[in-house]
């Protein structure tokens, strides 16, 4: 499990932003994946993008994924998760949605999980 750490990343270098807010141990080990990668030019976590997508009771909701990343071949929506979650059906939702999304505007999504 993360750690319930919340904070401020303030070694972005990839980012428009002076600083980076994260929400867990998981996202902040990951802000540094990030900016280590040199495939990566550019990401964020302050982007703005909301998915809609429906829950099990019919009511529309919005799917707010972790990270924006521009790649040197493509734009990634990329969501953070523990394998414990995968298979909930509301992650299954919001993972549909996602994907229809970003296939809409020639992005990719992708789940980086972890344990």
């Amino acid at each position: 499990m993360p750690r319930p750490e919340k904070g401020d990343f303030e070694d972005c270098n990839k980012s428009a932003y002076n600083f980076e807010y994260y929400d867990s141990s998981w996202e902040l080990d990951y802000m540094k994946e990030l900016e280590a990668d040199e495939n990566v030019l550019k990401w964020t976590k302050n982007h703005g993008i909301i998915i809609p997508y429906w829950d099990q009771d019919g009511k529309l909701r919005g799917f707010k994924p972790d990270f924006l990343v521009q790649m040197k071949e493509s734009i990634e929506i990329r969501e953070i998760k523990g394998g414990h979650l995968l298979k909930t059906d509301q992650f299954k939702r919001k993972i549909s949605a996602a994907e229809e999304w970003c296939k809409a505007r020639k992005m990719r999504f992708r789940i980086i999980s972890r344990y």
